[in-house]
């Protein structure tokens, strides 16, 4: 029997993580291209993602701007989120049709409800799990109130705090992802912690916010480079970007033994006499006596 995920970790929250996780017929359907992209659970825990991790902040507005109020729900981070989640991991694998995907979004919501359970069985939360707070998430695309309260998980309840506490949890957890009979995804699960706070929070701050249409190809895609498209330029006041920003602009070089040689470009401190040069130099070898060194672990067999 195929099965689409297992957390290693015995709790009374095994048999909830399990149900979700083995949702083979739609799970495996939908890796097909056949039936919703988004199921209603998935798209509120990727909500609640986004609201604990670049939340609103209308506190500054006094102190630094209107600009500075919105977060990642006002401009569908979550949505940039799952596609890229779903759409990006290519493994080649030809039972999950002509890309190979494996649409990870899904398994990830159930991991984070896993988590928020063993926060909320250790009592480790600081506040109180709610329906409605998970509810108040909705934007006016997203699911009904009626069609999103059966959906909502133990992860979308939690406080942002305490959805941040769970996502710490992860790292004690191991995850087997398993789409088919032939293939076996094992993983740490710390990683997703990483992928749903490190990767939003670099997303959120980067130019994908501009473009018409992100899923195409990147020769394809049209970028007004206008600040005032971004909503996370106007917040940090980034001008935009420009050509020749990662331009290899010389060679470091010193004056007792340079990298590089030839014209100087520029100087970065006169006292110890660092500066960058224009061509590349070479390396020397050092002064070191390392004849009687030992491997400290057995290099052969």
């Amino acid at each position: 029997m195929v099965s689409a995920g297992v957390i290693r970790r015995p709790a009374r929250w095994l048999a909830f993580a399990w149900r979700g996780l083995t949702s083979v017929a739609g799970w495996v359907l939908e890796a097909l291209g056949i039936g919703p992209d988004v199921d209603p659970h998935t798209r509120v825990t990727f909500r609640a993602i986004a609201d604990a991790v670049i939340p609103e902040t209308p506190e500054l507005a006094d102190e630094l701007g209107p600009e500075h109020v919105p977060g990642g729900l006002a401009i569908d981070l979550d949505e940039f989120a799952i596609t890229y989640v779903d759409d990006g991991f290519q493994f080649g694998l030809p039972d999950l049709g002509p890309q190979g995907n494996i649409e990870l979004a899904d398994p990830i919501a159930h991991t984070l409800d896993a988590a928020a359970l063993t926060l909320l069985d250790r009592g480790d939360n600081e506040a109180e799990p709610s329906t409605d707070r998970a509810l108040s998430l909705l934007g006016p695309d997203d699911p009904s109130p009626d069609e999103a309260e059966s959906a909502v998980g133990p992860f979308a309840e939690l406080s942002r705090e305490d959805r941040l506490r769970a996502i710490a949890i992860l790292d004690e957890f191991e995850v087997e992802v398993t789409p088919t009979d032939h293939d076996l995804f094992e993983m740490d699960a710390g990683l997703v912690g990483q992928l749903v706070i490190g990767f939003v929070e670099m997303i959120y701050y980067s130019e994908w916010e501009g473009y018409d249409e992100f899923t195409q190809p990147p020769s394809e895609r049209v970028h007004p480079n206008d600040p005032e498209a971004v909503q996370s330029w106007r917040q940090t006041g980034f001008p935009g970007f420009a050509n020749g920003y990662a331009a290899l602009r010389g060679y470091v070089g010193a004056d007792d033994g340079p990298l590089g040689g030839g014209e100087e470009w520029t100087t970065v401190d006169e006292e110890s006499g660092v500066r960058i040069v224009r061509e590349s130099g070479s390396f020397r070898e050092n002064d070191y006596d390392t004849s009687d060194y030992e491997e400290p672990f057995p290099v052969e067999g």
